[in-house]
C-alpha cells in the first residue's frame, strides 16, 4: 500500500527522523530506506536502538499518529497508475486486498478514498502474528478471498515485501519507488503502474508477456527453480552416474561418445526431467546445488567445504538483511554460501589479502548468480587495516575470520561489531584454535568462546544392506564462536583451571599450509584458475547483456 498505491513513504521517513532527533539520536537515509516494507513493530524496535526511549506499542501509536496526522494535512498522493488498475479489476469484479504492514485505521483511510467496496478485505501489520518477509500476509488475504493464492497476483514496491509475496506462492511483481529491487527470476519487475491495464498483469501471471514470450525462458541470470531456459546450469547424470554439468545457450549441443543432447530440447522442460540423447541414452537433468558448484568450480585458494559452510550459516545465526564482515575470501565458496544467507537487503564486505585469490573468487560468485552482487563488496588488503574505513565502528552484525593467524584480528573485530554480534573463527589446527581461543578471552570484549568441529559418515542404504559407507569427511577444521560484549561490560568469571597461552610470532610458521604438509599451489596454478574463472564469468555477464530477447522462445498457443 505506501509505496505502491500512495505515496506515504516520505512521510514515514519525515516523522521517523523527527521522532529519533527529539530523543537525541540520529537517523540516516539509509537506515529509513532498510525499513521501509517492514512490520511496525519490527521497525519500532529499531527506532529504539536508535535512541528513542518508548515502548514498542507506545512507539507505535506516536509513529502512526504523526503519519496520520501529515495525511490529514497534505493528503493522499496516488502512485502513477495505480487508481486506474485497481478501478478497472474492480469492474471486472475481481477480488482485491490490501496487504500491508501499516496499520488498519491507515488502511481503511486509503480504501476510502476508493469507491466503497472496491478491496473486499484489508490485512494490516496489526493482524498478523508474522510480518513481511514472512509470506504470512499474504496467505491470510488469500484466505479471506476465498482463493487460491497461486491465483493471485502481488504488486509490491520493497524487497521486504516482495520476498514475502514470492514466498507466498503469488506471481510476485515489483514496482520499485523508494528502494532498488534487484532483478531476479522469481518475479517480473516494472518500473510503473502509469499505462498498465489488467491484461498486462493477467499476462505476466499467466506466463506470457505482451509480446508472447515466456519470460522464464529468457532471463539471463540463472534460475533456482521452474522450468529449464537459456543461462541456467544443468546437471546430467547418465547410466554409470557420470556428472557433466553444462550451461544451457541457444544452438548449442551436449556431446558424449554415445551421442548427443540438444540445448534446446531442454529448455522448458521442469527440474528433474530424464532425456535421451541422440542414440537414446537416457541421462537425468538436474539444476546443480550450491554444493555442487562450490565443489567444481575454478579455485585460486582452498575452499570451505559445504558441511562447514552450513554449520557457520546456523552457528553464526547469519540472518536475512545482516551486515556481515568475512576476512579470507579465498576461492569465494564461503561468500556465495552467505550471499544466498543475506538475501538481497543484506551486506557482505569481504576482505581478502592476495588479489589474485580475490579475481577467483569475483569470477565465481558472477559465474553462479549470472551477475554482479550489489550487496558485496570485495576489499583487497589487510583486515586489520581495511576494516575500519569500510566498516563503520558498531555496525556489523557478524564477522567470520577465516585465515593463518586470525588472533591478530580480534581487536578490528571487535570494534566492527555491534554489541551482541557474532565472531566466528574457521581454524584448521589444534594449536591455532587453542591460541585464538586465548587471544578472545584476553581481549575481555567477548563472551567465552566455543568449538565444534564438524564430521560427516554417509550410509550406504541398499535393501537390507546397511552399513556406513567406507569413506567419509572427517576433520577439515575447526570452528570457534563467541559474542561482542557491550561496550564496559565484565564478563563474570568461571571457575575453570588456567591454561597456558604462552605462544610468539614465530609460532605462526609452523602452521602454514607447507609446514602442515598441505598442499600449495604455484603462481602458474592459480593464473590458470583465473584465466577459467573469468570466462566463466565473462560468459554469465554476456548472456545477462544480451537481454531479454537472447534466445526467446515463441510461446505458442
Amino acid at each position: 500500500m505506501d509505496g505502491t498505491i500512495v505515496d506515504t513513504e516520505p512521510f514515514w521517513i519525515e516523522c521517523e527522523t523527527a521522532l529519533v532527533q527529539e530523543h537525541g539520536g540520529t537517523w540516516s537515509h539509509e537506515q529509513a530506506m532498510r525499513m521501509v516494507g517492514s512490520g511496525l513493530w519490527e521497525s519500532a524496535e529499531v527506532l529504539r536502538a536508535a535512541g528513542v526511549d518508548l515502548e514498542p506499542d507506545d512507539l507505535v501509536t506516536t509513529l502512526t499518529g504523526r503519519v496520520m496526522g501529515l495525511i490529514a494535512e497534505r493528503g493522499l498522493p496516488f502512485r502513477p497508475g495505480a487508481r486506474e488498475l485497481i478501478a478497472e479489476f474492480a469492474e471486472r469484479r475481481v477480488p482485491q486486498a490490501i496487504v500491508t504492514m501499516s496499520i488498519l485505521p491507515m488502511a481503511r483511510a486509503v480504501a476510502a478514498l476508493l469507491p466503497e467496496g472496491t478491496f473486499d478485505t484489508l490485512v494490516t501489520g496489526d493482524a498478523v502474528p508474522l510480518p513481511k518477509p514472512h509470506p504470512d500476509p499474504y496467505l491470510l488475504a488469500a484466505e479471506r478471498l476465498g482463493v487460491d493464492i497461486a491465483d493471485c497476483i502481488a504488486l509490491e514496491d520493497s524487497p521486504t515485501g516482495l520476498r514475502a509475496a514470492v514466498a507466498s506462492g503469488a506471481t510476485a511483481v515489483a514496482v520499485p519507488h523508494a528502494v532498488p529491487i534487484p532483478s531476479g527470476p522469481d518475479h517480473h519487475t516494472l518500473p510503473t503502474l502509469a499505462g498498465v491495464d489488467a491484461d498486462r498483469l493477467i499476462a505476466l501471471h499467466t506466463g506470457r508477456t505482451n509480446e508472447g514470450t515466456p519470460p522464464s525462458m529468457t532471463t539471463a541470470s540463472p534460475a533456482n527453480s521452474g522450468p529449464f531456459r537459456y543461462g541456467d546450469r544443468v546437471q546430467l547424470t547418465g547410466p554409470k552416474n557420470k556428472l557433466h554439468t553444462i550451461a544451457l545457450k541457444p544452438g548449442a549441443s551436449f556431446h558424449t561418445h554415445r551421442g548427443f543432447i540438444n540445448h534446446d530440447d531442454l529448455v522448458g522442460l521442469p527440474d528433474g526431467s530424464v532425456v535421451s540423447n541422440s542414440v537414446g541414452v537416457e541421462h537425468l537433468a538436474l539444476r546443480p546445488l550450491l554444493s555442487d558448484f562450490v565443489m567444481s568450480m575454478p579455485r585460486g585458494a582452498a575452499i570451505i567445504y559445504p558441511k562447514d559452510a552450513a554449520q557457520i550459516i546456523a552457528q553464526a545465526d547469519i540472518f536475512p538483511g545482516a551486515r556481515v564482515v568475512e576476512a579470507g575470501v579465498g576461492s569465494g565458496a564461503l561468500s556465495m554460501w552467505l550471499l544466498r544467507a543475506l538475501g538481497p537487503q543484506g551486506r557482505l564486505f569481504s576482505f581478502e589479502r592476495r588479489e589474485e585469490f580475490a579475481d577467483v573468487a569475483v569470477d565465481n560468485v558472477t559465474t553462479f548468480f549470472g551477475h554482479a552482487q550489489d550487496n558485496w563488496t570485495v576489499t583487497v588488503g589487510d583486515l586489520a587495516e581495511a576494516l575500519p574505513g569500510t566498516v563503520p565502528d558498531g555496525e556489523a552484525d557478524r564477522v567470520v575470520l577465516d585465515m593463518l593467524a586470525p588472533w591478530d584480528c580480534i581487536e578490528a573485530a571487535a570494534d566492527a561489531l555491534t554489541p551482541g554480534g557474532v565472531l566466528l573463527c574457521y581454524i584448521a589446527t589444534v594449536t591455532q584454535l587453542s591460541r585464538v581461543a586465548e587471544a578472545i578471552r584476553a581481549s575481555g570484549r567477548f563472551t567465552n568462546p566455543q568449538s565444534t568441529e564438524t564430521m560427516v559418515r554417509g550410509w550406504h542404504v541398499e535393501g537390507l544392506a546397511v552399513r556406513p559407507e567406507h569413506r567419509m569427511i572427517g576433520h577439515t577444521g575447526f570452528l570457534l564462536t563467541a559474542r561482542r560484549l557491550a561496550d564496559g561490560a565484565v564478563l563474570p568469571e568461571l571457575k575453570r583451571r588456567a591454561s597456558k597461552s604462552s605462544y610468539s610470532d614465530a609460532d605462526v610458521e609452523i602452521w602454514t599450509p607447507g609446514a602442515l604438509g598441505e598442499r600449495t599451489m604455484s603462481d602458474k596454478s592459480i593464473r590458470k584458475r583465473q584465466r577459467e574463472a573469468a570466462k566463466a564469468a565473462a560468459l554469465s555477464l554476456s548472456k545477462e547483456q544480451q537481454g531479454p530477447d537472447a534466445g526467446s522462445v515463441p510461446s505458442g498457443d
